[in-house]
């Protein structure tokens, strides 16, 4: 008998042994493995992927919001810790001025988180920024040691009171936009008449001229 014929006695043996096997592992999940080829990016995704992110735009109430928060958060300091500030500032006055200062900017943050109008509010931070550079400037004479920390100080002050300035003129411009009044189009339809009168117009205006109509004679013999 040749050598290179199977047994079939063993292929069966071997076909129950993988039967029981692949039974035996039948209620074990096979661990995900990522798919190697996965599916190309659609044109869409593409697109969706390298349109630019629009720009974070900030509303008048937003800002006015947050410089509510920094005109608490610097009041208290002034308030609390005067001397601190006048460390850091390098202002040469006393700390009953800063103090009062800082109940000023304790009070317009107040006004600005809860008034509906901030306006006031605002102009009131930038005649306040103004008195603050006011009082910087009397202390960059040559007598003070850390004129340079009040230099550095007015820059500071001087970018809030742009931004202050910016959200008090917008706040403006949006007030009077709301003001406008609202025109209200919902009963036009955009026809010159009523419905019923414009019925029919729209026909006898496409009328074709009486040399391209077909002439009387034939139209007894034309097809309906």
């Amino acid at each position: 008998m040749n050598d290179n014929l199977t047994d079939p006695d063993s292929d069966f043996g071997a076909l129950n042994e993988a039967h029981e096997t692949r039974e035996r592992f039948a209620g074990t999940a096979a661990p995900a493995r990522p798919d190697p080829i996965a599916a190309p990016p659609t044109d869409a995704s593409l697109k969706e992927a390298a349109a630019p992110r629009p720009p974070l735009r900030l509303t008048p109430e937003q800002v006015a919001k947050g410089l509510g928060w920094f005109s608490l958060a610097l009041g208290v300091v002034e308030l609390l810790a005067p001397n601190a500030t006048r460390q850091a500032t390098g202002v040469r006055h006393g700390k009953n001025l800063l103090q009062a200062y800082g109940v000023r900017e304790i009070a317009t943050g107040i006004g600005l988180l809860t008034a509906k109008d901030p306006q006031p509010w605002l102009w009131a931070r930038v005649g306040g920024d103004a008195l603050d550079l006011a009082t910087l400037a009397t202390d960059l004479g040559s007598g003070n040691e850390k004129r340079r920390s009040t230099a550095w100080s007015m820059l500071a002050v001087m970018g809030v009171t742009a931004l202050d300035v910016w959200a008090a003129d917008a706040a403006r411009r949006a007030a009077q936009a709301a003001a406008q009044p609202v025109h209200d189009y919902s009963d036009r339809v955009g026809m010159a008449l009523s419905p019923d009168e414009m019925r029919g117009k729209a026909a006898d205006a496409m009328q074709a001229a009486p040399d391209m109509q077909m002439p009387s004679a034939l139209k007894p013999y034309t097809l309906h």
